[in-house]
C-alpha cells in the first residue's frame, strides 16, 4: 500500500497533467481561457441546485455595510456575458460550490470545465467534448473499459426511455399538455417502478434515469443523451419539436459527465423560466434566489447561435483512473 504522502503525490501529477491537457486542447482550437469571479450576486436559479452564500463588507472595512454574495454553482452566466462581450470562443477550469452534495460521486466543492462557441453548434460542442476527453485520457492514461476513440453512442431522451424502461415519454408529454400534470408517474407507475407517494414529473423522470437507462448505456463508450423535455430546458433553447429542449448529456460507465446547451437567447423567456424556477423553489420549501439582471440585459447579444456545455472535471478523473470514490482524484480529500 502506498503512502499516504505518495497517494497525495500522484493525484497531484495525475491532475496536473489533465489540466495541461485541457487547456492546451482549447488553446489549440483558438479558445480563451476567463477568469469570472466566484462570488457573485446572483447564483443561476436552478430549483434542484442549492448555493452557498456568504455576508461581504461592500467598503474597506468590517463596519461598512453588508451584502449577501453566493459562491457560484457553474460559472455559466459569467461566460456567456464574455461570449456577448466579443469573444467568440471562451473556457473557464473553476471550482464551484452547491450545498447538499457530498457522496462517493459528489462533493460541495468541485471543479467544473464550462466552454462555449458563439456563434457555435451543439454539433461542434460534441466534437469538443470527445476532443477534450480524448486529450486527457491520453496525457494521464484510460484505465476505463471505454474506448474514448470509438464513435459516440448516440440516441434521445425519448428514445432511450422506449428502449429501455418502455416508457413512451412523448405520450406523456402531450397528455400533461392537456392537463394531466401526472401523466409521467402514473406511466412509469405502469411499467413497474416504483414511485414514492406522490410523486410528480421529476421524480418519475429521475427514477426511470437513474435506474433504467444510466445503467444500460455507456458500457464500452462515450453516449449521449439528447433532447431532454422542455421542462428541463434549463437554459437551453426548444427544439423544433417544442416538447423537447436542444441539450445533450453524456454519459461513462454509470457517470454523468456533462451537461451542453443549444443556449437561449430570449431574456424575456429566460427571465419567465427564472421566475418559474423560483416558484418551483418555494414549493420545495427553498429560499428564492435573486436574478442575474446584467446576464439578462445581455443575453440578446449573443451570437445566434451559442452553444456551451459543463463537464465535470472531478467525474471525468474517476472515469479515466477507474477511482470508485471523488476523493481518489482530488488534490485533497475533502474534509
Amino acid at each position: 500500500m502506498q503512502s499516504p504522502s505518495r497517494d497525495i503525490k500522484a493525484r497531484l501529477h495525475c491532475r496536473d497533467q489533465a489540466l495541461r491537457a485541457a487547456r492546451a486542447f482549447f488553446h489549440q482550437w483558438g479558445f480563451v481561457e476567463a477568469d469570472t469571479p466566484q462570488l457573485v450576486p446572483a447564483p443561476g436559479t436552478e430549483p434542484h441546485i442549492d448555493p452557498l452564500s456568504v455576508p461581504v463588507h461592500r467598503g474597506m472595512t468590517t463596519s461598512s455595510p453588508l451584502e449577501r454574495r453566493f459562491l457560484i454553482t457553474s460559472p455559466e452566466l459569467a461566460l456567456k456575458r464574455v461570449v456577448a462581450a466579443g469573444v467568440p470562443r471562451v473556457f473557464q477550469l473553476v471550482h464551484v460550490f452547491r450545498d447538499g452534495e457530498r457522496g462517493r460521486r459528489h462533493l460541495p466543492e468541485f471543479t467544473l470545465l464550462e466552454w462555449y462557441r458563439g456563434p457555435g453548434t451543439l454539433a461542434e460542442i460534441l466534437d469538443d467534448t470527445v476532443g477534450v476527453i480524448r486529450a486527457v485520457a491520453a496525457a494521464i492514461g484510460n484505465q476505463s473499459p471505454i474506448d474514448v476513440d470509438a464513435a459516440v453512442e448516440s440516441l434521445s431522451v425519448n428514445e432511450a426511455f422506449a428502449r429501455f424502461a418502455q416508457v413512451d415519454l412523448g405520450a406523456a408529454l402531450d397528455e400533461m399538455r392537456a392537463g394531466d400534470a401526472l401523466a409521467l408517474p402514473r406511466r412509469v407507475q405502469a411499467s413497474g417502478e416504483m414511485l414514492r407517494p406522490g410523486a410528480d414529473f421529476d421524480d418519475a423522470f429521475f427514477q426511470v434515469m437513474g435506474a433504467k437507462v444510466e445503467p444500460a448505456i455507456g458500457q464500452d463508450r462515450i453516449a449521449v443523451v439528447s433532447q431532454w423535455p422542455a421542462q428541463m430546458a434549463v437554459l437551453a433553447r426548444l427544439d423544433d419539436d417544442d416538447r423537447f429542449a436542444r441539450r445533450f448529456e453524456a454519459y461513462a460507465c454509470g457517470l454523468e459527465l456533462c451537461n451542453a446547451f443549444d443556449e437561449l437567447q430570449n431574456a424575456d423567456e429566460q427571465r419567465a423560466r427564472f421566475v418559474a424556477d423560483n416558484a418551483t423553489r418555494r414549493a420545495l420549501g427553498k429560499e428564492e434566489v435573486p436574478l442575474d439582471e446584467e446576464f439578462l440585459r445581455v443575453l440578446p447579444q449573443l451570437p445566434a447561435p451559442t452553444a456551451g456545455n459543463a463537464l465535470g472535471f472531478d467525474r471525468l478523473l474517476m472515469l479515466l483512473t477507474g477511482a470508485d470514490d471523488i476523493d481518489d482524484v482530488t488534490a485533497l480529500p475533502w474534509r
